[in-house]
């Protein structure tokens, strides 16, 4: 039975290697294949194929959802915030952010307003380590306002720095978690805003 079983197995054995070869040779002939059926494609298909620009951009956005009140007054805001990076290098990543924010507030007794912000400008980002990134921004924002029960437009330019945790694989999906400190809100005495500002997003790509 010991000798039946030997032979068996040993054509068993080089069935699979010929078999393994066999396919690995097949791949061999596709891939030669490729560069000369890319020659002969249509310049119209070659056009469409992802350029490598394509391939460094990754995207990202942020909602804003908050309400608040106190006194006889009250408030709620609504925000959206796109943006879009490109990995220059290694970790490094820079590219565009656009930021808008409805806020409607209450005073009983007085009024109410609905109070529209944009927010436009430019970020580097580097990620140093697993999901750990530090994140700086330049923008110049056009907001309104009430001061004295008016309600008026203003304007001005944030520097803002930071860092964040992405949870997600690179490349891939995921949602994260940013702490910012914006340096004209902390200059400017007139502003009841809080310097720190939280953000929670989501990104896919990075």
């Amino acid at each position: 039975m010991e000798f039946q079983k030997r032979p068996t197995l040993l054509l068993t054995l080089m069935l699979l290697i010929f078999l393994v070869q066999s396919t690995a040779a097949q791949r061999r002939d596709r891939e030669r294949e490729k560069p000369r059926a890319m020659e002969n494609l249509p310049e119209k298909v070659k056009e469409e194929k992802p350029t490598d620009f394509k391939s460094h951009l990754w995207f990202g956005g942020g909602v804003n959802i908050g309400y608040g009140g106190y006194n006889g007054y009250s408030s709620f805001n609504f925000g959206l915030s796109p943006m879009v990076g490109y990995k220059v290098i290694g970790p490094l990543s820079v590219g565009p952010r656009v930021a808008y924010d409805l806020t409607s507030i209450k005073l009983v007794g007085y009024g109410s307003w609905a109070l529209n912000s944009f927010d436009v400008g430019a970020f580097v980002r580097c990620r140093v380590v697993s999901g750990l990134f530090f994140q700086g921004e330049l923008s110049n924002q056009w907001f309104q306002n009430v001061i004295n029960l008016t309600k008026i437009n203003d304007q001005r330019t944030n520097q803002r720095i930071g860092a964040g945790w992405n949870f997600g694989q690179r490349g891939g999906t995921g949602s994260e978690i940013t702490i910012l400190y914006n340096f004209e809100s902390a200059r400017d005495i007139n502003s009841n805003l809080n310097p720190v500002e939280y953000r929670f997003g989501f990104t896919w790509k990075f």
